[in-house]
């Protein structure tokens, strides 16, 4: 034998080696596929929002009310009127006696009162305001319907077989449902088309006069990275969360739907974005291009008796393994003020003047009785009435 020369191996050998190196192959592919806790509920879908690829799934094609996550919608088919040149960040939403009457989560700004279209973007994700997602359909569609026409039309385009909108709020509709898998593709459509609008997502608090009315979504400066995006509730759906966070110049989306309160919300979330984070030797997941792609037979789930009925309330949900992937609260960014009125025009050599045929509010004065007439979430403490607006929230709202 030659100096250097290796002789082969026996074929025996070398069938137990290619066996040995399939299994290590399989173990760490399937580290990509499971998180690191169990959950029996929950739906869920996580996503590469540059590769494109799934990463870990559960129940990803289960029919679901998407309740407030319904408001991604409302912001894509609105961002893609701003990219048309249809409107601007300027232009005036009106609230309509027709988007005064939707229940909390709201504003409760009176009919005819008028705002920017960013002022009331901020509202509708932020604070998650269902009031102010009529008024800014209505704003881009003409009307209500007409502009929900065009959400299930944006939803046919994108792919979203499965997904149908009857409001453009997500409050309770039996026929508006959607899937985990939908709601990725939503959600990598809006970091694809629209990054220069991805900062209204990212805005962990808005200040209405001197109250200070804080997002849902706990993600956003308690998880180091988080960037958005919507949260969501109604009884029927369990809670709902669309989060992204980037690290190393990576960014992932969770979509989860069904937990059984806020703060699993939170919790399952930042478990999965974790483990989505994390650098990988095998990346490559099949393409949410590819990924149930069928249109979802049956009925939507219906959480109400688990969630709401308080039955068996958090046994036998969730295990974890390890701390929690959430950390201690930081601030991300102070409040971002908003208001109602809309900007002047110039009308040349004469100055300038109001938008013509927009009423231009003038406060309301103070309620009595301090705050009488608003509903607060259970253990939210009350606050000064601030006019013009009278901020009404509640547990039983879509947010």
């Amino acid at each position: 034998m030659e100096f250097g020369a290796v002789s082969a191996p026996p074929p025996q050998i070398e069938a137990r080696v290619m066996r040995l190196f399939f299994c290590i192959a399989t173990a760490l592919l399937s580290l990509l596929a499971t998180p690191s806790f169990a959950v029996k509920a929950p739906a869920y879908v996580v996503i590469d929002v540059e590769a494109g690829t799934v990463l870990a799934h559960n129940e990803a094609a289960t029919l679901w009310p998407p309740a407030s996550v319904t408001k991604l919608m409302t912001a894509y088919v609105t961002f893609r009127a701003l990219k048309s040149g249809q409107l601007d960040l300027d232009s005036a939403v009106v609230v309509s006696a027709n988007a005064l009457k939707e229940p909390p989560s709201k504003m409760g700004y009176k009919v005819g009162t008028a705002m920017t279209l960013d002022n009331a973007l901020k509202m509708m994700i932020v604070r998650s305001a269902n009031d102010i997602a009529v008024a800014i359909a209505e704003t881009v569609g003409g009307s209500e319907q007409n502009f929900i026409e065009r959400m299930n039309a944006e939803a046919r385009r994108l792919g979203m077989a499965s997904t149908r909108y009857h409001n453009p709020n997500g409050l309770p509709d039996e026929l508006q449902v959607t899937t985990a898998r939908d709601m990725a593709v939503l959600a990598r459509a809006l970091w694809l088309e629209f990054p220069e609008y991805l900062g209204y997502f990212k805005i962990p608090a808005i200040k209405v006069g001197s109250k200070v009315l804080r997002s849902y979504n706990k993600l956003l400066e308690r998880f180091q990275g988080a960037n958005g995006m919507k949260t969501g509730f109604i009884c029927a759906s369990g809670f709902n969360i669309v989060a992204s966070a980037t690290r190393s110049g990576r960014t992932v989306v969770v979509v989860l739907l069904g937990a059984d309160s806020a703060d699993e919300r939170a919790e399952i979330a930042a478990k999965l974005l974790e483990e989505g984070l994390k650098p990988r030797i095998f990346r490559k997941g099949q393409s949410l291009a590819t990924f149930r792609t069928g249109r979802s037979p049956g009925r939507a789930v219906n959480l109400r008796a688990e969630v709401c009925d308080k039955r068996d309330k958090g046994k036998d949900r969730l295990t974890f393994a390890g701390k929690s992937a959430l950390g201690p609260r930081f601030v991300l960014m102070d409040p971002v003020r908003v208001r109602t009125g809309v900007p002047k025009v110039s009308t040349g050599a004469s100055g300038s003047a109001p938008v013509r045929g927009i009423p231009i509010p003038r406060p309301r004065p103070p309620m009595s009785g301090g705050n009488a007439g608003l509903q607060l979430d259970p253990g939210e403490p009350a606050f000064a009435w601030v006019a013009p607006a009278a901020v009404t929230t509640s547990l039983a709202a879509s947010r």
